[in-house]
Order: C-alpha cells, then structure tokens, then sequence
C-alpha cells in the first residue's frame, strides 16, 4: 500500500471518529475535520481542583500537534488569576474524566 493510500484512509478514519465525537457535543467544542497532514483542532475545556476547593474551568483551544507540556503551562497561565496559589514551578498532571467512570 503506497503511503498516500495509508494516509487516505488513516483521514477517513480519523474523520469518521471526529463526526461521532462532534454529534455528541455542542458546537463550541466541535473538532474540525483533519487536514491533509492530518491536524485538526476544536476548543477544549479543563476543569481545576484543588482537595476541599470549588472546580474552576477554563476553556481553551487545542490541536492535535500541540504537546501536553504546552498545554499544561497554557492551563496555568489561564487558571493563574483564579487560583493565586498555582504555580508554574509545581507538578500538575492531565486527566480525561468520561461520564461513566
């Protein structure tokens, strides 16, 4: 199979999951199709918590070639002026929460 084939379909799948995922969501956090390198981008929202606090949320938009280090300082960038004890120099990590568990 020539690599343009491969990339082709690799897109069409891609594409496929994205429609499933953007019929489930609101438009604000659709993801756009995949480019021919196969990037895509849509806004995602992050939620903050620290034990014993309320959540604070922020939104922010991402694409499929931004590293999770870049976005982790983006995130504490963004949630900076809420959570006055947030700093840069901490270890925070990134979770996917689903709704069943």
């Amino acid at each position: 199979m020539s690599d343009k084939r491969a990339k082709t379909e690799e897109r069409q799948r891609l594409a496929k999951i994205i429609e499933q995922w953007n019929s489930s969501r609101l438009d604000l956090f659709e993801i756009s199709q995949p480019s021919e390198n196969l990037e895509f981008h849509g806004v995602m929202r992050f939620f903050f918590q620290e034990v014993g606090s309320k959540v604070a949320t922020k939104c922010i938009r991402v694409s499929s070639k931004d590293q999770c280090a870049d976005i982790k300082e983006i995130l504490i960038e963004k949630f900076r002026p809420d959570m006055r004890m947030l700093s840069v120099g901490s270890n925070y990590s990134l979770y996917e929460v689903h709704p069943n568990g």
